[in-house]
């Protein structure tokens, strides 16, 4: 059977996707050191999104935190809407998410493997083990946090590499001036590179100690996306564990219409999350991401997502009499 065409909800939520992620990148250029050494507006909105951020520091200061708005805003959507914020805002598991599309597995195998695993219970673990610590002044957040991780390995690793390798292109060109009679590469790349200099590279790259650890640890975290899909997301992160538990009996729920399902397993393929979508009784809203990959990727249109009690009625009326 043909494969069905990408539904509409999931090109929004690329779409969504990709407009978070370039904003916390533009967000992180704001921070970087240009020849007027000020820091852009709104540089800590993830951060203030992130109800890890708030929950980490008023344990630690046995007080509430400030700017704990947005991050409780998270928590009340995910309750109500499940685990939305991993599959639709999340800069870090965008990132995840392109690395995962690169994955060459047989469908076959992505069956095999796209199931939920009770090695996914370890980021739960995480997250204890980070929220005891905090009650003893130990704050581990910053280890694990998806933000924190990303903007580290961003600020220590990804862009002094970038900086340095733009630098030291432009120089090169610029030094050797090569062209075509009068026409010279300069004339291009000079303009290229005043824009570059005001607007995204560094006026004075710093280099950090630790830079060859933090990016090892990097490097391993994005290509473990080879081995399971979204490895990060689905093992090791304790916002995704906070906002599972926040998310696990939402109002939108996965419908499966035992009819039209020929338990093909396509839709277990096409999850990231390892929620086990292919049953009714089975799915994990706590590990769903509500990416809608296994609605539109059914080619028996089997599978939707409906509110709360609609899918209580229908569930009860697949029960075998």
């Amino acid at each position: 059977m043909a494969r069905p065409r990408t539904s509409t909800v999931v090109w929004l939520r690329r779409g969504s996707q990709m407009c978070f992620f370039g904003l916390f990148l533009y967000l992180f250029l704001q921070t970087v050191y240009k020849p007027v050494n000020e820091t852009g507006k709104g540089i800590k909105f993830f951060f203030q999104l992130d109800p890890l951020t708030g929950l980490s520091t008023g344990l630690g200061a046995r007080s509430l935190a400030s700017g704990l708005l947005l991050g409780s805003i998270t928590l009340a959507a995910t309750f109500l809407a499940g685990r939305w914020f991993c599959g639709w805002v999340c800069p870090f598991g965008t990132l995840h998410n392109l690395m995962t599309g690169f994955r060459a597995n047989r469908a076959k195998d992505k069956i095999a493997e796209g199931g939920y695993s009770g090695w996914q219970k370890s980021k739960y673990y995480i997250l204890a083990l980070m929220l005891t610590g905090c009650l003893f002044g130990l704050n581990l957040f910053g280890l694990f946090d998806p933000f924190s991780f990303f903007y580290r390995s961003l600020a220590t690793v990804v862009f002094p590499a970038f900086n340095d390798a733009v630098t030291t292109l432009f120089t090169w060109v610029y030094q050797a001036d090569p062209g075509l009679g009068k026409l010279k590469v300069t004339a291009i790349t000079e303009p290229v590179y005043e824009v570059l200099r005001r607007h995204a590279l560094s006026a004075s790259q710093q280099h950090y100690h630790g830079t060859l650890l933090i990016a090892l640890v990097f490097v391993a975290v994005v290509f473990l996306n080879f081995y399971r899909a979204r490895f990060w997301c689905r093992y090791i992160c304790p916002l995704g564990a906070l906002l599972g538990v926040a998310g696990k009996n939402p109002l939108f729920r996965l419908r499966r219409s035992a009819d039209a399902c020929n338990n093909c397993g396509v839709c277990v393929a096409d999850c990231q999350g390892g929620a086990n979508p292919a049953g009714a009784d089975s799915w994990k809203p706590s590990e769903c991401f509500y990416c809608w990959n296994c609605s539109s990727a059914c080619p028996r249109e089997a599978l939707t997502f409906t509110a709360g009690a609609a899918t209580l009625v229908a569930a009860k009326e697949e029960v075998p009499r």
